[in-house]
């Protein structure tokens, strides 16, 4: 519409130079054309007002994540690192040391977060990560182990492997000391056993000594018997047995036999014999002993 009243007073401005009429009656035509322009130029104003689209808000942006937090830690006197910064509260944060098992934890409502690494005996790296509405966010940290604690722990490592050296020289000689008892017992059981084996040895020794000895007596009371035997029936043959009444006789308490020789066999039981006459011999009815 601008456009349009821009053109209409261009033409009026050449329709009154081209009829050359009054300056008066000009002004009043170009007057008129110039009020039509106006009217059409404010239609056109307020027509584009109404027109013209409202323009959105601007979309709200995201926050960026962020971490704050020192690149390098020491360890305290107790082996302990503590690793704090902050980032956006709630965020979820992991921290990765070198070498070791992740950890991880909760921002607090003003973001603040916090950890522990116990016994530090090495310098070491760690990464930390903060997630946060799908944002994650790393830093790499350093952490430098404590000498004194250092010193404390090789100190403590020095005087375990001390004990434990000396526990196994106790030990040591705790098992030697148990073998020699036990050396000694094998050898005290080895000599009692051989001296059982030599007591039986004399036992079965004496046991058959004497078997031999009893056998040699009995050998020997067997020829003493026949030596008598013979030297008996020698005497028979020399000088016969008489049958006067007279003659003396050996006889028993209990026995129901006389025995002309007093060596006869059949008074090696007696308690002890009584010497008679064969006449009273046999007026007791004892009868002739049947070895003779």
């Amino acid at each position: 519409m601008l456009y349009l009243a821009a053109i209409l007073i261009f033409v009026g401005l050449l329709t009154i130079f081209s009829r050359k009429t009054s300056f008066k009656k000009g002004m009043s035509l170009f007057l008129a054309i110039g009020m039509v322009a106006l009217i059409l130029a404010g239609c056109s104003g307020s027509e584009d007002d109404l027109t013209k689209e409202t323009p959105t808000k601007q979309e709200k942006k995201t926050p960026k994540l962020n971490i704050k937090a020192e690149t390098a830690f020491t360890s305290a006197e107790n082996g302990t690192v503590t690793i704090t910064g902050k980032t956006k509260p709630n965020a979820e944060l992991t921290l990765t040391p070198s070498g070791q098992a992740a950890l991880t934890t909760t921002a607090n409502d003003q973001g603040e977060f916090s950890f522990t690494l116990n016994d530090i005996q090495n310098d070491g790296t760690a990464v930390l990560t903060s997630n946060w509405e799908g944002q994650d966010k790393s830093k790499e940290l350093t952490y430098t182990a404590n000498e004194t604690y250092v010193a404390k722990i090789e100190q403590e490592k020095k005087v375990a492997e001390a004990k434990r050296i000396e526990a196994e020289k106790k030990e040591q000689a705790r098992v030697a000391e148990e073998q020699k008892k036990e050396a000694a017992r094998v050898a005290e059981e080895a000599r009692k056993a051989e001296e059982a084996r030599k007591a039986e040895e004399k036992r079965v020794a004496d046991a058959k000594a004497e078997q031999e000895r009893q056998a040699q007596a009995a050998e020997e009371a067997r020829k003493q018997e026949a030596e008598a035997a013979r030297k008996k029936s020698a005497q028979a043959e020399v000088q016969p047995h008489s049958n006067e009444q007279g003659q003396m006789v050996y006889i028993t308490a209990t026995g129901k036999r006389y025995h002309f020789d007093p060596n006869c066999r059949g008074l090696n039981n007696s308690n002890g014999e009584t010497q008679v006459t064969l006449a009273e011999a046999q007026s007791r009815h004892l009868t002739k002993c049947k070895f003779e």
